[in-house]
């Protein structure tokens, strides 16, 4: 069964949009002298606590809830679902829907309007149903995430270059390259 690959993404996306909601500043006042003020430049990420949801565009999309800190820093949680008519691996897995936990946390190391770069990581657990070995099989998956505000919007979309690290129970570990769909941000 294909792990799901969106959750950094999205997660990535959530920070981002997350980090929008708390970008609006205010001009310092001219000071006495007349001269015009300099305006700081503007962070991605914004200048207090923002919140999100998030969602995703592919295979396995996680939506998610979390928050983005003024230091550049991402959290948040979510899962996807899986439905199929005929089971999700037929014969040996006769179970018709499928959850997937996920942990999300990333940190701009790019933080400037309308463009954040971080890097990126979670942790993706099986939630339901419980795997034919007893055991889930955790994903670990590092990466890169790329986003952009393109609208006034509190909305941001992104993508990345994520490395999947599957761990299976007696089969020993896999390890592949994902490129997340495209992620969209609300920041509320």
């Amino acid at each position: 069964m294909k792990r799901p690959s969106h959750g950094c993404r999205v997660f990535l996306l959530a920070g981002v949009l997350g980090g929008l909601g708390g970008t609006a500043w205010a001009d310092d006042p001219a000071p006495s002298g007349g001269a015009a003020p300099m305006a700081a430049p503007r962070k991605f990420t914004g200048d207090q606590q923002a919140f999100f949801i998030s969602g995703g565009v592919g295979d396995n999309a996680f939506w998610t809830i979390g928050t983005t800190l003024p230091v550049g820093v991402t959290i948040s949680v979510g899962l996807d679902f899986k439905y199929a008519s005929d089971g999700l691996m037929p014969p040996t897995v006769t179970d018709k829907v499928a959850f997937n936990g996920v942990l999300y946390g990333a940190y701009y190391i790019y933080n400037k309007f309308p463009v954040g770069i971080a890097v990126e990581a979670a942790v993706i657990e099986p939630l339901a149903p419980s795997p034919p070995n007893g055991a889930p099989a955790p994903i670990i998956q590092p990466g890169i995430g790329i986003l952009y505000a393109p609208f006034p919007a509190p909305i941001v979309l992104g993508s990345g270059l994520d490395l999947q690290i599957s761990f299976i129970k007696g089969g020993g570990t896999v390890v592949n390259t994902v490129t997340p769909g495209l992620r969209i941000v609300y920041v509320f």
